[in-house]
């Protein structure tokens, strides 16, 4: 238990009920959580809080079946509950079905990550996803072979994001990154890269045809609403820069600060290469989805040396052709 503190208010009615059945083993919680004592309040854990199993059997042993929260924190416990509940890995599965569990998780996981606020129970979510990623990689990073886009081009936004992080921890790791946390940093700039596109409409985001000039400058200022929701996290800065500027060109024709290639971390060209294959090989409002071959062709043919580092491009080509 955390240390207590008296509350200067006793009235249960400004505070909400959090049932102890709903905190999970190895969850960390971002709000305060208060015990109910006689008459008064006394804090019980606060934020960032990690829960055991064995504190929350002993809890709900002593017969404290509720803690309480600020009405405030309600959105954030909301938030906590669908992080905490997302379905658990099956890690004895091979790296290709591993991966494949993990990107439907992930695609879960971005869905919730649109409806709120950034918060510590995301991060660790997330941390945790990467976590598994990049152990799938380091096992077998052929293993992303096994990617495929959906015919429902709804769906893209909320896959997107988990199999860009997987190519983009492809890539380094073919390219010789080996370190864990390293590859946990590209995982994780894959994961929140587009998180900015949450301020975006869903009408412009899945429109079929051209965006108008007002439009595309809303779609345009995703990355820079991404980092901006990213700023009070602990995101390490490379995860931060793939947020901020996976639309950059190594020719400086990108956005949102048309930068060059020398201006460009390579994690960040590696992520950006993974966002364009993913979108090549994954049916849009606006375009049939290629195979991975059509793709890495157009690629080959259209953006190489202008948009695409030739390095990622040819670690990419090892990781998926045989």
């Amino acid at each position: 238990m955390s240390l207590a503190l008296g509350l200067p208010s006793n009235l249960k009615s400004d505070y909400n009920e959090f049932p102890v059945d709903r905190l999970l083993d190895n969850s960390v919680t971002d709000f305060d959580l208060f015990a109910g004592i006689g008459d008064h309040f006394i804090l019980y854990s606060g934020q960032g809080y990690k829960w055991e199993r064995s504190e929350l059997s002993g809890l709900l042993n002593q017969g404290y079946k509720n803690l309480w929260i600020r009405p405030e924190d309600v959105a954030k416990a909301a938030s906590y509950e669908k992080m905490a509940k997302l379905p658990l890995l099956d890690k004895t599965l091979h790296p290709e079905d591993r991966l494949e569990q993990i990107i439907d998780i992930g695609a879960t996981f971005t869905r919730y990550l649109y409806e709120g606020d950034i918060t510590a129970s995301i991060v660790y979510k997330a941390e945790e996803l990467a976590t598994h990623l990049v152990t799938c990689i380091q096992e077998d990073q052929g293993c992303v072979r096994g990617i495929t886009g959906l015919a429902n081009h709804d769906m893209y936004t909320y896959l997107h994001s988990i199999r860009v992080a997987a190519y983009a921890t492809a890539i380094a790791h073919q390219m010789g990154v080996t370190d864990t946390e390293s590859l946990k940093t590209i995982a994780l700039g894959g994961i929140f890269h587009d998180v900015g596109k949450s301020s975006v409409p869903m009408t412009i985001i899945n429109k079929s045809g051209p965006l108008l000039e007002a439009e595309w400058a809303v779609m345009k200022s995703h990355p820079m609403e991404g980092h901006k929701k990213m700023a009070d996290s602990c995101l390490h800065h490379v995860s931060r820069e793939i947020v901020l500027h996976h639309h950059e060109r190594l020719n400086g024709s990108g956005y949102p600060d048309a930068l060059q290639v020398h201006s460009l971390l390579p994690e960040v060209q590696m992520a950006t290469l993974a966002d364009v294959f993913d979108a090549l090989t994954s049916s849009r409002s606006y375009q049939n989805k290629r195979n991975r071959f059509e793709a890495l062709d157009f690629i080959k043919h259209r953006l190489l040396r202008t948009d695409i580092s030739v390095d990622a491009y040819m670690a990419l080509v090892a990781c998926l052709v045989k």
